[in-house]
């Protein structure tokens, strides 16, 4: 073999010591945790609920969409959001269905759904590229929740008086949940940052949920360059 053809070889070996070193370090067995009171009442049933909220998609701090919106989720992992007029008449309807992995909207859209679509891997895409969330899950942060089936992947626990820190790995996805203790100086009641791998393992990318103070939720990624997703669980009139 020639001295080119060996530096190539290795610089390619190289390149996927972090793609093989991750793989590694994912088999892993999930262990069971015994949350304090506080905590454990955040995790809940994505399915069979329903409830209403004030949504806003803002871009660089100013709000392009805004809506009051009512929610319900199914058995199946199927969910549906949508906006009424005061007469009762739908004005936007967003469906959700799990099986197929795909969603429906009809009504007023606006242009930024265009460049969201869904995978069969089970994973939100936005202009193709993965974000690390389930659709499924949107039924639990609507409410201002977390996924209870999230405790079956618990890979690490600890706590101490701000609060406790869960390491979930859910296939090649990793979220760490925070979740402040009452009285916590935190500006939010819980944070869960996901990260996942692309291109072999060369790139970590990360999305941020928030449970704000004031009962407003928040979603940001990488990929939606200055672009924060916001709404408030609100009681249904």
């Amino acid at each position: 073999m020639s001295a080119s053809k060996r530096r190539m070889t290795r610089t390619l070996a190289l390149a996927f010591i972090p793609y093989l070193l991750n793989a590694c370090a994912t088999i892993q067995n999930p262990i069971e945790v015994q949350l304090p009171a506080y905590a454990s009442g955040m995790f809940v049933e994505c399915s069979s609920t329903n409830g209403a909220l004030s949504f806003q998609f803002n871009r660089s701090g100013n709000t392009l969409e805004a809506a009051d919106l009512e929610w319900a989720a199914k058995p199946t992992g199927d969910w549906g959001l949508a906006s009424y007029s005061p007469f009762g008449q739908t004005l936007f309807q967003l469906k959700f269905t799990k099986a197929s992995q795909s969603y429906e909207v009809t009504g007023r859209r606006g242009e930024w759904l265009n460049d969201v679509s869904l995978n069969q891997d089970g994973f939100l895409r936005y202009r193709g590229q993965k974000l690390g969330i389930r659709p499924d899950e949107f039924p639990c942060f609507f409410s201002g929740h977390l996924p209870r089936n999230w405790l079956r992947q618990v890979m690490a626990f600890s706590q101490d008086r701000d609060g406790l820190v869960l390491q979930v790995q859910d296939d090649e996805r990793m979220t760490t949940v925070r979740i402040a203790r009452h009285g916590s100086a935190e500006p939010w009641s819980w944070q869960v940052v996901s990260q996942w791998d692309v291109y072999w393992g060369l790139k970590r990318q990360s999305l941020t949920l928030q449970s704000r103070k004031d009962n407003s939720v928040t979603l940001s990624s990488e990929q939606l360059k200055d672009i924060e997703c916001r709404w408030s669980p609100k009681e249904e009139e």
